[in-house]
């Protein structure tokens, strides 16, 4: 069996798919960004990396493949460590491992795993369509002006008439001269301006895209005093246990509360509302165990009898 596909789908739903034996996948949404090395805009996305010492098993990847498979949790355990040596066993022989719509596995000169994701999935869903977007260059071409050449015929003239046309050339020239100089200062005075709110639109544009990424927490704080009498704080009891039997999960907590207290009306004294995780859910456990051999026999049982859905979470 092919685990690959029970992965890609719990990357889109969840930050952390540990394969057991093998590695933990994590993701970590990305913001949109612009590439100036290939010129592209690239849409929201979930990045995906590779820990290779995360391996323990927190009953996830195996709780999918049972309920997807419709087998038993220690069938889909099996299955996943079958699956990890023959991952194993190809790498140690070729080099080489591709994980499908994941991403691909080498090893360096130390021997260690070098993973690549692939660059053609997106696992955040809310950028589900959203495509990259290639910016191309525009190209101008210049402007290169056009002087016409006009021959004037000479024609001789007498002395007196060659002094009055060379004062009035001197005369036109001069005005010229005048527009010219004034024409160019105002060019100038152009030009400047024209630099200085260039200059002043970038700095606006660097400060508009420092303000959308970076935010500074508040620089004060207000402190309320509390009379002593008035605070009353109610420590709940804390399951050192570290295996977890859980029967469902919440997203209110109340509501975990409230199905807790119903286990225990049923028989399950040690039922409990476990604090919030990471994921944003209250799960509701059995019971805590010692041992991950004890909470495994234990749900076996309750697979048999009430619930095949349950599973062990590692605290």
């Amino acid at each position: 069996m092919k685990i690959e596909k029970y992965i890609s789908a719990l990357l889109y739903r969840y930050q952390c798919v540990i394969i057991p034996g093998f590695g933990a996948f994590l993701t970590e949404i990305k913001s949109s960004y612009y590439s100036e090395e290939k010129q592209c805009f690239f849409p929201p996305q979930k990045s995906l990396s590779f820990n290779v010492n995360i391996k323990h098993n927190d009953g996830l990847l195996a709780n999918h493949i049972a309920t997807e498979e419709k087998i038993t949790y220690d069938q889909a355990v099996e299955q996943i460590n079958t699956e990890v040596k023959g991952w194993d066993l190809e790498i140690s022989n070729i080099g080489r491992l591709e994980v499908a719509n994941v991403g691909i596995f080498t090893t360096n000169e130390e021997g260690g795993l070098v993973f690549e994701p692939v660059s053609e999935s997106n696992y955040l869903k809310t950028s589900f369509g959203l495509s990259t977007v290639i910016a191309s260059t525009v190209e101008r071409a210049p402007i290169i002006p056009l002087i016409e050449t006009v021959e004037v015929p000479t024609v001789k003239r007498n002395k007196a008439y060659t002094f009055l046309k060379y004062a009035a050339v001197v005369t036109v020239l001069a005005s010229t001269a005048s527009v010219f100089v004034n024409k160019g200062y105002e060019a100038y005075l152009n030009d400047e301006s024209y630099t200085v709110q260039k200059n002043v639109q970038a700095q606006v544009q660097n400060k508009i895209q420092q303000a959308t990424f970076i935010i500074e927490p508040a620089a004060t704080t207000i402190s309320i005093p509390v009379k002593a009498e008035e605070i009353v704080e109610e420590v709940a009891p804390v399951d050192v246990k570290p295996y977890h039997i859980i029967a469902c999960a919440f997203r209110s907590e109340n509501t975990s509360k409230s199905e807790a207290e119903k286990l225990k009306k049923k028989g399950f004294e040690n039922a409990i509302a476990l604090p919030r995780t990471k994921y944003g859910v209250y799960p509701v456990s059995y019971g805590g165990y010692s041992t991950q051999g004890e909470a495994q026999k234990e749900m076996r049982t309750i697979h048999n009898t009430i619930n095949i859905d349950a599973w062990i979470l590692v605290q």
